[in-house]
């Protein structure tokens, strides 16, 4: 029997800094850039509203692209890093958990519902927690079933489903025409 040797974990941050960001001066004009400042206790007060100040905590990496932002916030903690490494933006809510890769927000919900959402809106896919996923596009709805027994398309013009009986498809009608 042959001993394995664990190799050693290269660290993935070296530091973590709280600081407070003020984006208006003291006469509440905006800053710039905001002024940050390290809480001497190492606490601050979360504000709901973060256009005036927000609280947040700086991790530093071995490699300063590896850097991550945590926001805190009232209703959510909110990881930030520069884009091109994977995740750029994690939100962990009361009800939800959300990840943006690349342009792609995914959100996971209570009951393990899956929601893919193009950034720009253009297509939102669910995969919800029997099995069955939804598609939607501007011009059409796609919904296979769970077990994938039964498949729809939905088009402006057109129905279509797809099922263990057969195909059926026709044109959709007009309410008011």
């Amino acid at each position: 029997m042959s001993k394995t040797t664990k190799k050693p974990r290269r660290p993935i941050w070296e530091r973590a800094q709280m600081f407070i960001a003020f984006h208006r001066d003291p006469e509440r004009k905006k800053r710039e850039t905001p002024y940050l400042w390290p809480p001497k206790d190492a606490s601050a007060g979360l504000r709901a509203e973060t256009s005036d100040q927000e609280t947040f905590v700086h991790l530093r990496g071995p490699d300063r692209a590896d850097d991550v932002q945590l926001k805190l916030r009232p209703n959510a903690i909110i990881a930030r890093r520069e884009p091109g490494r994977g995740w750029s933006g994690i939100e962990v809510g009361d009800h939800s958990v959300r990840v943006l890769v690349g342009d792609v927000w995914i959100e996971i919900d209570p009951m393990g519902a899956v929601k893919r959402e193009a950034d720009d809106g253009a297509s939102t896919t669910f995969l919800e927690f029997d099995g069955s996923i939804i598609q939607l596009t501007e011009d059409a709805e796609v919904c296979v079933s769970g077990n994938g027994e039964r498949i729809t398309r939905r088009t402006p013009g057109r129905l279509d489903v797809v099922t263990g009986d057969g195909i059926m498809s026709s044109p959709r009608k007009r309410i008011g025409k």
